[in-house]
């Protein structure tokens, strides 16, 4: 939300993939922070993945750091993930995060948001009911206690008395809307609960009512306000689209999650993961290709990153270095510089008891493995089909240049 004046949509919307719609949605909200001073941010909900679990939460989470966002809902699909999970990924944001009508079994989360700019005041709160719970688990569902509406409308009177402009972010279904609208004296009210967004204003008991959601739009309200009330209101719905400009650095907290829902995949039949070793252990059987890894650039990799000062990048990391962000890889240079680079396990997923098993084969290096880290942007030269015959371990008595080099340093 911002004050000022905004015009219709004057866009049809232009492809823009799954890949780069947080980036593209960053490139939206910077254009209007650098166009309006008071802009807040405010998602309605439902921003976790329906298996709370997953690993893309995270680093959903983590775009939503790195864009900036001032508060987000907890929706029904957050709620799903329980109390200490919640905690867990709440903490990777910088986000105030709100639930007004969930009274237990939400954890520790503010029920109001207030803020003050000058003589203005504006608070906002939430509204959630039981039958918007849809993706929270009856176990769960049996945990959490709700407010009464009006308990919900004792809380906006007193924020009203004392001169707050008041939003109700209201995470329910359609039908519900109607008795909240009426119920309450909030000045706006945001419906999420959604996946699409509606350009049309409606109006129910005289106050503007607003469906706001999906990951495809943004909505945009400029409010000019007086005396806690509402003047004048303009309202808006933005394509997140290719017209925006792209953050590259959410571009990276892509590339981050690609890189980590590959390795889970692929370490998905090992209960226990990986134990991570230095290319160096392999290098006592497997001396030729432990030199030809020496010779090469994922040898180099930390290195490089260190040249840049972007160690203390996690999305860097995960790429050049081994195991980063899980149990047993790398930690940081001063405890675990051996996992430094990019190591054999990086590509050849085994540890070393399957290794030695007989009849085992090393699976092949598919190009799904090289492209989670060299991708059109980090790496926009990178053809699989070209670059393999530089990276494969030499065999037998055949020897690289790689190699001829690294006998020639040692």
């Amino acid at each position: 939300m911002h004050p000022g004046g905004l015009g219709a949509p004057d866009r049809l919307p232009t492809r823009c993939t799954n890949t780069d719609r947080l980036p593209r949605r960053s490139g939206l909200i910077r254009s209007y922070r650098a166009a309006f001073a008071n802009t807040l941010l405010l998602d309605t909900g439902d921003v976790f993945w329906v298996d709370p679990a997953d690993l893309r939460n995270d680093f959903v989470l983590k775009g939503y750091a790195r864009i900036g966002y001032d508060v987000v809902v907890l929706g029904d699909q957050e709620l799903a993930a329980g109390a200490n999970r919640l905690r867990a990924l709440t903490r990777i944001g910088g986000a105030k995060y709100l639930a007004t009508t969930v009274t237990s079994g939400r954890g520790d989360f503010p029920r109001e948001v207030l803020y003050r700019r000058g003589d203005q005041k504006l608070a906002i709160v939430s509204d959630l009911r039981r039958d918007a719970l849809r993706f929270v688990p009856p176990q769960r569902t049996a945990e959490l206690t709700l407010a009464k509406p009006a308990d919900l409308a004792d809380r906006i009177g007193r924020l009203k008395k004392a001169g707050f402009l008041v939003v109700v972010a209201a995470h329910m279904e359609a039908d519900t809307i109607e008795d909240t609208a009426a119920a309450c004296e909030g000045d706006l009210i945001l419906r999420g609960h959604t996946s699409r967004s509606d350009p049309k204003v409606r109006r129910i008991g005289g106050r503007p009512v607003l469906r706001i959601g999906g990951f495809q739009t943004v909505g945009v309200v400029a409010i000019r306000a007086a005396c806690g009330k509402i003047v004048d209101m303009d309202y808006r719905v933005e394509v997140v689209d290719t017209s925006w400009p792209l953050d590259r650095r959410l571009i990276q907290t892509y590339q981050a999650y690609a890189h980590a829902a590959m390795r889970q995949a692929l370490d998905a039949p090992r209960r226990d993961g990986l134990v991570y070793v230095p290319s160096a252990a392999c290098g006592r059987c497997h001396r030729r290709q432990h030199a030809a890894w020496r010779a090469g650039p994922h040898a180099r990799a930390y290195k490089g990153l260190a040249k840049a000062r972007r160690t203390g990048d996690p999305n860097c990391l995960m790429c050049h270095t081994t195991g980063f962000g899980v149990k047993g890889g790398f930690i940081r240079i001063e405890k675990t510089p051996g996992l430094a680079g990019v190591h054999c396990q990086n590509c050849h997923r085994h540890n070393a008891a399957e290794h030695r098993r007989k009849g085992f084969t090393v699976p092949r290096v598919t190009k799904d493995v090289c492209t989670t880290c060299h991708t059109p942007v980090t790496d926009p030269k990178f053809v699989f089909r070209r670059k393999l015959p530089t990276i494969r371990c030499p065999k037998g008595v055949a020897v690289s240049k790689h190699l001829d080099r690294a006998a020639a340093a040692e």
